[in-house]
């Protein structure tokens, strides 16, 4: 099985000022239909499999993933935990899905996942946008982001690709 991530890094200019902020922007095509993928994105309790970094998923909000909802969880590297939530800040069946990300005191950023049909398939574009003090540190840290993103991607494929043999009858002989 192979791979095929496509990974950038952009920078523009917004805000008051003309301030600069950076922004990263990972792709990786699945063999699944739209529909497939965004359930998987839309279920909190996946994300301790693919997304690198997320430990346990602690609560999630009766109403997850209405705009507004939320799920806690604990984030971290070998015994390190921090506990915090990630809310919905836009949802768009089946093709998109924003969160509002958070692992405080330093990381907080706005995650967009934009699910776009290709062929059987699709393409996810993962967009991940820092906010508050992790604007200031985010440029130094670029590297790192990218490697997680693209890793975590990886991961979500082979949980897409294992989730659709599974759901996959074995023909009879």
């Amino acid at each position: 099985m192979t791979f095929r991530a496509c990974v950038g890094t952009s920078r523009f200019e917004s805000g008051v000022g003309g301030q600069i902020q950076t922004m990263t922007v990972t792709e990786q095509k699945f063999e699944i239909k739209p529909a497939a993928l965004f359930a998987i994105l839309v279920d909190p309790t996946t994300y301790p499999k693919w997304l690198v970094g997320t430990k346990k998923i602690r609560e999630v909000s009766p109403d997850w993933p209405a705009v507004d909802s939320w799920f806690k969880h604990a984030v971290g590297v070998g015994p390190i935990a921090i506990p915090d939530r990630t809310s919905v800040r836009a949802v768009e069946a089946p093709i998109m899905l924003e969160l509002f990300v958070r692992a405080r005191p330093a990381i907080e950023a706005v995650v967009r996942f934009d699910i776009i049909p290709n062929g059987g398939g699709c393409l996810l574009r993962m967009t991940e946008t820092p906010a508050g003090l992790h604007k200031l540190i985010s440029p130094v840290l670029q590297p790192i982001i990218r490697a997680r993103n693209e890793r975590s991607l990886q991961r979500l494929r082979e949980q897409a690709d294992q989730l659709s043999r599974t759901a996959t009858p074995t023909p009879l002989l």
